[in-house]
C-alpha cells in the first residue's frame, strides 16, 4: 500500500515537473516585458505632448482602451494558462471579456459624439 501511495506522489511531481518544463520561466518574462512595453506605450500617450497632440482627444482615450484590452487579453490568455485548456473554455470566458469591452467603447464613443 505505502509503494503505491509512494508511485502516485512520484506521479504528481512528474506532473510538476512536466507543466513547469513545458511552460518555462522564459516564456513568462518575455510575456512580462510584452507587457510592461504596452504600459510604457499607456503611459506615454497622454504624458508626452507630441504623442499627445498627435491625436486628437477621443483618439487618446481610444487607444487607450485597445491597449487596455490587449494586455488584459494576453494577461488573461497567457497567466490564467486559457491557451492550454479546451477552446470552448476560452470562449465562454473571452465571450463576456468581449461584450463588456465593446460596451465600454461604444459607451465612450456616444460621449465623445454627444459632447458629454
Amino acid at each position: 500500500m505505502s509503494d503505491s501511495h509512494t508511485a502516485h506522489a512520484d506521479h504528481g511531481g512528474d506532473m510538476a515537473h512536466d507543466a513547469e518544463h513545458r511552460h518555462g520561466y522564459s516564456k513568462y518574462v518575455v510575456v512580462g516585458v510584452i507587457l510592461t512595453i504596452i504600459t510604457i506605450v499607456e503611459i506615454a500617450i497622454p504624458s508626452v505632448p507630441a504623442i499627445a497632440d498627435a491625436f486628437t482627444r477621443p483618439g487618446v482615450v481610444a487607444s487607450l482602451l485597445i491597449l487596455s484590452f490587449a494586455k488584459g487579453a494576453g494577461v488573461v490568455a497567457y497567466y490564467m494558462h486559457l491557451r492550454d485548456d479546451n477552446r470552448l473554455f476560452t470562449a465562454l470566458f473571452m465571450f463576456p471579456f468581449s461584450i463588456a469591452s465593446m460596451i465600454v467603447l461604444i459607451l465612450f464613443l456616444f460621449f465623445s459624439l454627444t459632447g458629454g
